[in-house]
């Protein structure tokens, strides 16, 4: 099934330019009447993961590229973010053992994945010629989504 509407947004690997991809996902998530909980862990799990390209695929390194694009199908927004970073590597992130209940267990480092996990529906990492690409997929609960066909951006 083709997207409905594709937004393509590229920014340079600099800690401040976050924050704008975190504002396109957020406008989505209002667009698509997400509730505020829902919308929020949206822009949440996609700001992780541009961060950890940032951080870790770039060490920290400006004058690299990181591209997000935003799928919009009638039943899901599918965010593919690619990189020419290092690759991560899922085999040296240990699983998190800490007690929710008590704040003082939490770690401080290494909840990215486990969010991401935890919050989106299906998530996926493979590298391709060299290229890094975290696609992460969020199933759309009933009334939200378009009323009518829109395309955001279409190459």
């Amino acid at each position: 099934m083709d997207a409905a509407g594709t937004l393509k947004l590229i920014i340079e690997s600099k800690l401040e330019n976050i924050s704008l991809i975190g504002s396109a996902v957020r406008g989505i998530a209002g667009m698509l009447s997400m509730d505020a909980i829902s919308g929020y862990q949206l822009e949440l799990c996609v700001v992780e993961a541009v961060t950890n390209v940032t951080k870790h695929a770039y060490h920290g390194e400006s004058g690299h590229s990181v591209e997000v694009d935003i799928l919009l199908y009638p039943d899901r927004l599918t965010f593919k973010i690619y990189d020419r970073g290092d690759t991560m590597d899922l085999s040296r992130i240990e699983p998190l053992a800490f007690d929710p209940s008590k704040v003082e267990s939490l770690p401080e480092r290494g909840m990215g994945v486990f969010i991401l996990k935890t919050l989106m529906d299906e998530i996926s990492y493979e590298t391709v010629n060299g290229q890094n690409i975290l696609t992460m997929i969020k199933y759309l609960k009933t009334g939200e989504g378009l009323s009518s066909p829109t395309v955001l951006i279409r190459n």
